[in-house]
């Protein structure tokens, strides 16, 4: 047998004992990485299997664990990675990886006030800087990387001061190549996010001109898991939509602000509750075709943006509004700091510029609810329409057509032409028909004590507005109005507004009238609502306070005569001029029969009793003469007694009487007492009189009509006149 010679024995040696180590090198590697791993990097680390493939130059892990500084939770897991490099282009200057393959990736995130859970792993800025320099002096480096394919993948990120869990599940992510050359770069993406979302961005780099183009497409990525950042903003329960975008973002690697966005973007199935759980916003879907945005420039061209099936419920509470709520963090900004904030946009944005195409709503909702009154008011506006015209920084006519049923019944249609250069430049046009006013009770319960019972509206309205001028033309038509039976709420407006509608129906049951509106924007208390709604109540309040012309209007009375029914002093009965009067009342009661006329009467107490007194006297001294007395009235009988010397010598019983007046003549014969006696009597009689002729001869119902009398004692001078004053009102 032929000895090997002492040299190939050494080289056979070596030669196993490489094979050996390149065998065991894997074992080796493992185990040295997984029993000094704290040494090396401070955490505690697990590897199943590690195996090298020298002829494919590849290397594959499994079972691999990287724990947190506990040593107990999982920071960074996988079940397989297998790395196929291609060493063969290094004769070309160029490091390259053929393939990467990354199964069940499961990265766990966790943030709090004072860092990540990872910082204690990251390179010191020193060394970092160190690795800037040498790659900035390797000008030549190239790199490329070949099919990476990561399957299965888990991120999640807990940010503990929020309390929130973001996590990203069923990663799959497919890289067909990332390569550098430092001429230009291409990566592509395509990963899908929870069961649904998928994301897909394909990135061009071209070092030369230092420019980025990616190209970024996102189906369905559900919102929810951002809410928690949301709260920053809002207080709300819950947040729920999906957003698609399909964007072509074309940047500057020098300066960030350079950065030019086109696509569009969309938002389906949205919806956000408030903290009480009740919806607040929704919408089906909403779309935005942006058709370029240059950040740089504040350049910012919108095209349409469409909004479908929105849902808005709005609620006003007593101390605030649940928009005010939900909003509260964003409001709460101080004042000044706001203040400021806006006077530095202000100087920052001079360039911006931004137009909008159009903007379109369909099938809208808005559900409004008051819960300041004595019950709750809830009323929906559905079906609301939309469409603006072109919208720009610098617009002095912007186009709105609109239409919307009210509560299921009525419809709301016009236009409107803004200026937004110009808060007060517009004009408006809209109509309301067939709007049922049952759905207003808890107002009309609330501000004047009665529910409506039917009625429907139609309103026609022209607003023509500049900053100096205001022509408002307003025309009302209620037909088959009503009111109920009188609630137990507080009257909250005490004008007679119900008085007024009653009176405004003709006889078709129908309130038609018509009310221009004007005034000047300049005036510092000007508000347009303001404004309008009390030139609405005066007009009503006018109407009720002088009634007669409407209601003389339908006897064809002059109001006048309705107003005041005159008498004559100590006169008793009916002449035919007050029953005239009368009969007309009683004509108005025939068609209005809702309304209560009240007689007040009115005299001068002292002239009456004087009269009386003296009507007394004379007709004593006629019986005296055993003649007839005359029938004369009261100022032609005080003439004729203050004439006759006869009769005065009648009244004059001793010369100590010779300088009284007559009246204190006709006094003393006849008494106080009796004076008196026929004072009341006179005053009981006019209104026995006046209530037997309503009843008895013109069939008025006693609930139509009350007789009284006025304080007499306290009445002023131009009060003191024999009359009944009429006044009307409604049951």
């Amino acid at each position: 047998m032929k000895r090997l010679s002492r040299k190939k024995i050494i080289l056979l040696s070596i030669l196993t004992i490489i094979v050996l180590l390149f065998f065991f090198l894997s074992t080796i590697v493992k185990n040295y990485l997984v029993n000094h791993s704290e040494e090396l990097i401070g955490r505690k680390l697990e590897i199943s299997e590690l195996h090298f493939n020298y002829a494919k130059v590849s290397v594959r892990v499994n079972g691999f664990r990287l724990y947190e500084s506990n040593n107990t939770d999982q920071f960074v897991s996988f079940n397989e990675l297998y790395v196929n490099v291609s060493p063969w282009k290094l004769i070309s200057g160029e490091y390259s990886v053929s393939q990467i393959y990354l199964d069940g990736l499961n990265i766990s995130v966790i943030q709090d006030s004072v860092g990540f859970n990872f910082d204690d792993l990251l390179v010191s800025e020193e060394e970092t800087t160190d690795s800037v320099q040498m790659n900035q002096e390797s000008k030549t480096t190239k790199f490329s990387i070949y099919d990476i394919e990561i399957k299965n993948g888990y991120i999640g990120y807990f940010d503990k001061q929020k309390d929130n869990l973001l996590d990203l599940k069923n990663i799959n992510l497919n890289l067909p190549l990332i390569a550098w050359d430092n001429q230009k770069s291409e990566m592509g993406v395509d990963f899908s996010i929870g069961g649904e979302g998928n994301v897909g961005i394909n990135a061009n780099v071209d070092h030369t001109k230092k420019r980025y183009m990616i190209d970024l497409k996102v189906n369905d990525i559900n919102i929810q898991p951002f809410m928690a950042y949301a709260k920053d903003y809002m207080k709300i329960s819950s947040m729920e939509g999906k957003i698609n975008t399909s964007l072509k973002i074309n940047g500057s690697m020098t300066d960030f602000m350079d950065v030019f966005v086109k696509g569009n973007t969309s938002l389906q199935n949205f919806s956000l509750n408030d903290l009480e759980g009740n919806r607040f916003l929704a919408a089906k879907s909403t779309s935005v075709n942006l058709d370029s945005l240059n950040i740089g420039t504040s350049h910012y061209q919108i095209g349409k943006v469409v909004i479908n099936d929105p849902e808005i419920y709005a609620t006003l509470f007593k101390e605030n509004t649940n928009i005010e709520r939900v909003f509260e963090p964003i409001m709460a900004v101080d004042t000044n700091e706001l203040s400021e904030v806006k006077q530095d946009s202000l100087k920052q944005d001079q360039s911006l510029f931004y137009a909008v195409d159009s903007v379109i709503v369909k099938g809208g909702l808005l559900q409004f609810s008051d819960k300041t009154l004595n019950r709750d008011f809830v009323y929906d506006i559905k079906d609301i329409a939309l469409n603006i015209g072109k919208i720009t920084e610098t617009a002095n006519n912007v186009p709105l057509d609109y239409s919307m049923h009210l509560n299921g019944e009525g419809e709301l249609k016009g236009n409107l032409n803004f200026n937004l250069q110009e808060v007060y430049d517009f004009n408006l046009k809209t109509k309301v028909t067939g709007l049922e006013l049952m759905s207003f009770s808890p107002y009309t319960e609330f501000y004047i004590a009665r529910p409506i019972t039917q009625g429907n509206l139609n309103y026609d309205c022209k607003i023509d507005i500049s900053p100096n001028h205001l022509d408002n033309q307003n025309n009302i038509k209620i037909s088959e109005f009503d009111f109920g039976n009188k609630t137990k709420d507080p009257n909250t407006i005490k004008a007679p507004v119900r008085l007024a509608l009653y009176l405004l129906k003709d006889q078709n049951d129908i309130i038609q009238f018509d009310l221009p509106v004007s005034g000047n924007p300049n005036e510092p208390d000007f508000k347009l609502g303001k404004i309008i709604w009390k030139t609405l109540m005066n007009f009503l309040v006018k109407t009720a306070a002088k009634p007669f012309g409407i209601l003389g209007n339908i006897t064809g009375t002059n109001p006048e005569n309705i107003e005041i029914i005159q008498l004559n002093y100590s006169s008793v009965s009916l002449g035919n001029k007050e029953k005239s009067t009368l009969k007309d009342i009683s004509e108005i009661l025939q068609k209005k029969n809702e309304l209560v006329f009240s007689f007040t009467q009115e005299t001068d107490i002292n002239q009456e009793r004087n009269y009386l007194v003296l009507e007394d006297c004379v007709s004593d001294y006629f019986k005296y003469k055993s003649e007839e007395v005359p029938n004369l009235k009261s100022k032609k009988l005080e003439n004729w007694a203050n004439q006759s010397l006869e009769f005065r010598s009648y009244l004059v019983k001793d010369s100590a009487e010779i300088s009284k007046t007559l009246e204190e003549l006709c006094i003393e014969k006849v008494g106080n007492v009796k004076a008196n006696q026929m004072l009341d009597s006179l005053i009981d009689t006019r209104n026995k009189e006046i209530t037997s002729y309503l009843l008895d001869s013109l069939n008025v119902s006693q609930d139509n009509f009350i007789v009284k009398t006025a304080d007499l004692r306290n009445l002023s001078d131009q009060q003191k006149k024999p009359k009944f004053r009429v006044e009307v009102s409604i049951k």
